[in-house]
Formats: structure tokens, C-alpha cells, sequence
């Protein structure tokens, strides 16, 4: 149902049920105080209608608010508790329900790993293994959040959203995230166009292709909108989705909330990326402090020291060493040998290559292949006493975090 569907039906009913005229907008205003609200903009503002029992109920005390809102229009009281009345029923009959957009909010990221759904690497036909195919290979990041279809039963809601995209470009990014779904694969609904007989495994395929061909061309069309319209986190999933570079550009210039780690991954240029990496490190992000470290910022290989294990810090001390820093390879020294690790202490070792010992230390007396495995010790530069000094105190401040 629309809105205008709803809010006609209504007037009709109010008036048949209180006898007298009343105005279009009221009939909004009313509907507004049966969910709590002093007026209509304060519940377009916080949320939309719904209806098939989506959304939260009208409050229990609905009748009485409705019954003093009316009053406050000038209707008289008899008229006021008739109206209440009817339109307390109204909203029963209609299952409406209220849901807020931060309801809404949880749906919005998309996945990490952008899959194509129902379709094979190698044949390009479905694979029937996939149990859940639509939803299984995206989830929402939030577990929480209430499954999509649930919202995508209420045309009232879908149909609120559209109306609200005229002033809110958020509107079609949530609108782009209920129809959030991979590329449907349209090859056996295209074998069966040339006179294929399907079995009854395909032809389910085939109808789930009919079902998703159209929700995938919404998902694209209401994304692209609220990305044009200068949503950040719409630009970078278009861009990212639709394999668009020029959107994860546009992404990258607009303001806005945006994933962080994902911009990282699909920035245009190193320095973009370390800068990405840097906001998302500092917004708790272990694995984008990972990747900063890696690349040699200070920063984050200060705070990486801590947490980081032998390899890491052996990593550290090379790249210290190929930037000919011996005190910043030394410092790296130091924090290992306070975890009881040595860097200059070799790890090589034979190992033998195959057969029931693979990957054992090497035993002669069993023989056959073997391979080296291991790291040479470092080779640190000789550094003054007061470099040492200068080094294990800097350790030591990166062990204290």
C-alpha cells in the first residue's frame, strides 16, 4: 500500500465514523499523536510508517493522544473520541507500525567481500550447493539488525522511503541497502528462453533469478543516487560494487561518515591508502595498525610494539636497517629480548622434505631430502654507550605502550 492509498483510507473512515469534515493534513497530524509525537514533522523527521506488522505498535495510550490532539485542532470533544476511536481501529486493522531510521542503520554497511552470487567460477552455471544463496555470501556486519526482508514486507515503508528520497538522499541509501543483493546469474532463466527443459532444482533458480533480476536493478539505481548525491559511504560501495573507480575518487573527496579500512583498500593512490590506514588505527582498527606498521610509519609501529611478535619485530629492525637507522633497529632489539627473543640469534635449521618425518628437524641416520628453514641471525650495527642507553629506553617506553 502507499501512503496516499493509507492516508485517503483513513480520511474516509474518520469522517464516516465522526460525521463531519475533516482536513487531509489533520488526518497526518493525528496519525502522528497515535505513535507519540506532537506533530507530523517530528515523526517524518525520527521515522516512517509501516504496515504487514512491521515496526514498533502505536503506543497503548493512542487512543487518549489522538482523542487530545484532536481537540487541539478546534474538533469537539464528542468528535475527538470518535475519531480516536476509529483510527485506533484503523491502525489495528492496517497492522501499522513505526520504525525509526536508526532501526535502519544496522542494514547500511555493505560486505567486505563483494561476491557474485549463484554463479560458478569455472561453467558459469549456479552452484546448487549454496544453501541461502541471497543472503549467505553478504551478511550485515551488525548481527543484531533485523533481516531485510522483514522491512522489504512493508510496501508502506518502501514506499514512504521513496517519497522521502526527495529531500533526503539518506533515504536512498537505505532504500540501496534493503535491495542490497549480488548479480543475479540469468543463464539457465536464458536456457530455458531457448527451449531447455528444466528440472525442479532449475526451475527454482530460475525463479529465484525473476525474483532478483528486478531487486538488483533497484540496489544499483537507488545506490548511484545516493552516491551522485554526495552520500560518502554510497559513493565508495558503487565504486566498489559496480567496479566504478571514479565513484571510490568521489568517495574519497566528499565528507561523511565512511568505512575506513575499506576506503584503505580501494584507495587511488599510496598516500590516500596511509591515510585511510591511519584513521582507521586510530579508530581501534588492530589490522589497519597492522598495515601502517608494515609500511614503516612510527607512529604505528610504536603502537604496534606491545602486541608484536618476533617476526614482526625482526621485520622492524630490517627496515630500520635498509632506512640505515641502527638505534631504531637496536630499539627493536631490546623490545625482543625483554620478550626473551634474541634477532641476532639465528633460526636456521634442517629440515627434511618429505616422507613421514616432513618437516621434522633433520635426523642423518634417517637421511633423504632436506630443506633450510629458518632466518640468519641480524647483523646490528655497533652503536656508543650512551645509543644503547638511548635505545633501551625508548624499548622500554614502547612496552609501557
Amino acid at each position: 500500500m502507499t501512503f496516499k492509498a493509507l492516508a485517503r483510507t483513513a480520511h474516509h473512515t474518520l469522517q464516516a465514523r465522526s460525521g463531519c469534515d475533516i482536513r487531509h493534513s489533520h488526518v497526518h497530524e493525528l496519525l502522528a499523536a497515535a505513535f507519540g509525537y506532537r506533530t507530523w514533522a517530528a515523526l517524518t523527521s525520527d521515522a516512517l510508517l509501516a504496515d504487514q506488522g512491521v515496526g514498533q505498535a502505536s503506543e497503548p495510550s493512542a487512543e487518549a493522544q489522538v482523542a487530545g490532539r484532536a481537540l487541539q485542532l478546534q474538533y469537539g470533544q464528542a468528535v475527538s473520541r470518535a475519531m480516536a476511536g476509529a483510527l485506533v481501529q484503523f491502525i489495528a486493522d492496517q497492522r501499522l507500525g513505526l520504525v525509526r531510521w536508526t532501526a535502519l542503520a544496522p542494514l547500511m554497511p555493505m560486505s567486505t567481500t563483494p561476491t557474485r552470487l549463484g554463479e560458478d567460477e569455472e561453467d558459469g552455471e549456479p552452484d546448487e550447493d549454496l544453501e541461502g544463496w541471497d543472503d549467505a555470501p553478504r551478511r550485515v556486519q551488525n548481527a543484531t539488525a533485523l533481516p531485510r526482508e522483514h522491512f522489504l514486507a512493508s510496501g508502506l515503508l518502501l514506499d514512504s522511503l521513496e517519497a522521502a528520497t526527495a529531500k533526503n538522499p539518506q533515504a536512498h541509501q537505505v532504500l540501496a541497502a534493503l535491495f542490497r543483493c549480488g548479480k543475479p546469474n540469468p543463464y539457465l532463466y536464458e536456457e530455458s528462453l531457448k527451449g531447455r527443459q528444466l528440472t525442479a532444482s532449475e526451475q527454482g533458480w530460475v525463479e529465484q533469478y525473476l525474483l532478483l533480476a528486478p531487486r538488483y536493478v533497484r540496489y544499483e539505481a537507488h545506490l548511484k543516487a545516493a552516491a551522485e548525491a554526495g552520500v560518502r559511504a554510497a559513493a565508495l560501495e558503487y565504486g566498489t560494487v559496480f567496479e566504478r573507480p571514479e565513484f571510490i575518487a568521489l568517495a574519497e573527496r566528499l565528507d561523511g561518515d565512511v568505512d575506513a579500512e575499506q576506503m584503505a583498500r580501494v584507495a587511488t593512490s599510496p598516500e590516500a591508502r596511509t591515510q585511510w590506514l591511519r584513521r582507521a588505527a586510530e579508530a581501534g582498527s588492530l589490522r589497519a595498525l597492522e598495515d601502517l606498521a608494515d609500511l614503516g610509519d612510527p607512529w604505528a609501529q610504536e603502537r604496534m610494539a606491545p602486541r608484536a611478535n618476533v617476526h614482526w619485530l625482526r621485520d622492524a629492525a630490517e627496515r630500520a636497517l635498509a632506512e640505515d637507522d641502527p638505534l631504531r633497529a637496536w630499539t627493536w632489539q631490546y623490545v625482543a629480548l625483554a620478550r626473551g627473543k634474541d634477532l641476532t640469534e639465528s633460526t636456521l635449521a634442517a629440515r627434511h622434505d618429505g616422507g613421514s618425518n616432513d618437516g621434522e628437524f633433520y635426523d642423518s641416520d634417517f637421511g633423504g631430502p632436506l630443506y633450510v628453514d629458518g632466518d640468519e641471525g641480524l647483523a646490528l650495527p655497533e652503536l656508543t654507550r650512551d645509543q644503547h642507553r638511548e635505545a633501551k629506553a625508548k624499548a622500554q617506553d614502547l612496552l609501557r605502550g
